[in-house]
């Protein structure tokens, strides 16, 4: 039978099953989830699907039926009449690479997410004539593929390499040449593994589909095989997408001269020979499209298109999850700033949203959003054995499970779990004490079997509906409320300790007129922080710092205060003794001049009497007599300055405290 025959034929028993409509496909089964939990318990799925290229969960999916939002984030300077983007992520972080008709192969990283801004900007190939389109294949390694060429002559198929570090590594360039002329000005590019083979899909200029056999190797040179413009129905392809449902594999493109979107079918094998399926332009919504992609959810599969004509987004949806039957279509208008846009990635998935990314003819980028909701925490994660998960709001809930996303063999599995509500539970709210305090904390639910507390940190029983705690750092506490196997609900509480702790310093004795410092190094010390040293006696230094100086009068004891922002206060004493033990006399004095300023004179504070206080030249002259304690000599004799030398002086005083009589006699050296 020709191939012209068995298309034929092919289009007769599509047209006889499409008759009536393709029934939904099986359960996936790629998970499972308990029937039925409370609202706050935590959910752990099991029977995880061990063999997905990536896994991506939706604890509380985005409604992908509804209007996106989006934003269009200016230009950008890497771009320059894009003629192609695709995005992948890859080690934590996200890549588009895109290619310019004039300059080339870039690559941009969005290493704050795909709601970001491109925070690095990388020439791959600056040199690389008319590229047409890109694609990003695994197979245990990165590799990037393109194709360019205007024509036959110059046409080729062009693979980059990336090492073992991923896509953040700068690739090798391997030609692998015009593949025989095939080629001839290629445009857009789709690859696919089925079983272990791979194969690549393009078009010439002249929109002929090209098919390229690469066997079980990437690094293999394909063989190529041209498939024509099946019965005419390509017309400027502007994109193509790709899928596999029920082992069945499919198509999708765009066709910007005549406004349509087209499905082409290969059935069990891409190594057989498609037909073609006109989905027409949806009743004027397709305008000039430039761009596709599809995905699926548990009910439908999803293809967007991005017109140049109408700038605008539509969602094609086939309700029965069968791309089999014929989808409906709603133009979302202008959702992200579009702007004479050019081309479209894929689907990306990012902190529970789902993103596709369009370039624009003024080189800036729009984006369009489809954000998860908020009931769930958390609402995603991009782990093979995810972490548990909570639902808020009581009623039937969808959790959504998608495999091997961005590639044919994407699949969606959905598992819905009923939450129902617990009985009222009343929890201590997060608080604030200040270090040392004790705070009591309450769990209340009349309805409830037991409840259980953690962490085991100063806290007075891990059990019951109260609990007293005083930690001296700031502690999550967490406290289970045990309803029933499928109803255990934890909470957390934040005890928030407000640091603040007065150090006096320790206790001591000093000699009488002595000085010395007060403060201690376990004082907490910051700006929101106020210090304050009373009594106000005897300090020479400043009585609102947490370290500062005194020379006490007589025995005493200073507290240091401390207020902080948060209104915690701290206190803290210092015992300063000054036994009246001796006579205590500097042994050198500078008096008065032009150099400094003295004054020679007993520094001790507890003498309730003097009875002399005299001082002597070496010749036993006396230069100075005083019965006042405070009395101090200036260093002049007869009202002039004295000598330099040595002088002898005596003492004779009483202490005040023990009445103990005390003479003494000494020398000082006057010095100027």
């Amino acid at each position: 039978m020709s191939k012209r025959l068995l298309l034929l034929a092919s289009s007769l028993l599509f047209l006889l099953v499409s008759l009536g409509k393709v029934q939904a496909q099986t359960d996936p089964n790629l998970f499972k989830l308990p029937d039925t939990v409370c609202n706050g318990h935590e959910i752990v799925p099991f029977n995880i699907i061990q063999t997905a290229s990536n896994y991506f969960w939706t604890f509380c999916p985005p409604d992908l039926s509804g209007t996106p939002t989006g934003n269009n984030i200016g230009p950008v300077l890497s771009m320059n009449n894009t003629k192609g983007i695709i995005v992948a992520e890859d080690d934590s972080a996200n890549y588009t690479f895109h290619i310019n008709a004039a300059s080339g192969v870039v690559r941009m990283k969005y290493a704050e997410g795909l709601n970001g801004t491109p925070s690095m900007i990388t020439g791959i190939n600056n040199n690389l004539a008319n590229p047409g389109g890109l694609y990003l294949a695994n197979n245990g390694r990165w590799h990037l593929f393109v194709v360019a060429g205007t024509d036959s002559s110059n046409s080729r198929l062009v693979r980059y390499d990336f090492n073992e570090n991923g896509l953040k590594s700068m690739p090798t360039e391997v030609n692998l040449g015009g593949l025989g002329g095939g080629l001839n000005g290629p445009k857009h590019l789709f690859m696919a593994k089925q079983g272990d083979n791979w194969f690549a899909f393009t078009f010439t200029k002249k929109d002929e589909l090209i098919r390229l056999a690469f066997g079980n190797d990437l690094a293999n040179t394909p063989t190529l095989e041209n498939l024509g413009n099946i019965d005419g129905h390509f017309a400027n392809v502007t994109a193509v997408t790709g899928l596999v449902e029920l082992d069945n594999w499919h198509l999708l493109i765009t066709n910007r001269t005549t406004n349509s979107v087209n499905r082409i079918s290969f059935g069990n094998s891409l190594t057989n020979t498609p037909f073609v399926v006109d989905l027409g332009n949806m009743g004027n919504r397709i305008n000039a499209p430039v761009g596709i992609a599809v995905t699926r959810d548990c009910n439908a599969y999803y293809a967007f298109v991005v017109n140049y004509g109408t700038a605008s987004l539509v969602t094609l949806k086939w309700d029965d999850v069968s791309i089999a039957n014929p989808p409906t279509a709603v133009n979302h208008g202008n959702v992200s700033g579009f702007a004479q846009p050019l081309c479209m990635t894929g689907v990306a998935r990012d902190n529970g949203a789902l993103y596709l990314l369009s370039t624009n003819a003024d080189n800036s980028v729009s984006k369009v959003i489809f954000n998860s909701c908020n009931i769930a925490t958390p609402a995603y994660s991009d782990l093979r054995l995810p972490p548990s998960f909570k639902i808020a709001e009581p009623g039937l809930h969808t959790v959504f499970l998608t495999i091997d996303e961005g590639l044919p063999t994407v699949r969606t599995d959905c598992e819905q779990v009923y939450v129902y509500a617990h009985p009222p539970l009343t929890i201590s709210r997060d608080t604030m004490i200040c270090q040392g305090d004790t705070v009591q904390l309450s769990a209340l639910s009349f309805g409830a079997d037991s409840f259980k507390w953690a962490p085991d940190y100063r806290i007075d029983t891990l059990s019951g509906q109260f609990v007293k705690v005083n930690p001296v750092m700031t502690t999550e506490y967490t406290v289970t409320t045990y309803y029933d196997f499928n109803c255990i609900v934890k909470n957390p509480i934040n005890v928030k300790v407000s640091k603040i702790v007065a150090d006096a310093g320790p206790d001591r004795t000093i000699g009488d007129g002595s000085s010395t410092i007060l403060g201690g190094s376990g004082t907490t010390i910051g700006t929101q922080y106020t210090y304050e040293w009373t009594p106000d006696i005897g300090f020479t230094g400043s009585r609102f710092n947490p370290v500062t100086t005194a020379r006490p009068p007589y025995d005493i004891t200073y507290y240091l205060n401390i207020t902080n922002t948060d209104g915690c206060k701290a206190i803290d004493s210092v015992q300063v003794t000054m036994p009246c033990d001796d006579i205590h006399l500097p042994n050198a004095f500078k008096p008065a001049s032009s150099y400094g300023t003295g004054r020679f004179g007993l520094l001790n504070q507890q003498f309730v009497k003097i009875n002399y206080f005299k001082i002597y030249d070496r010749w036993g002259k006396e230069v100075f007599t005083t019965t006042d304690a405070q009395g101090k000599w200036d260093g002049t004799v007869d009202g002039k300055e004295a000598p330099l030398g040595v002088y002898v002086w005596e003492v004779d005083a009483v202490c005040a405290n023990t009445q103990e009589r005390y003479r003494r006699s000494g020398t000082v050296t006057l010095i100027r």
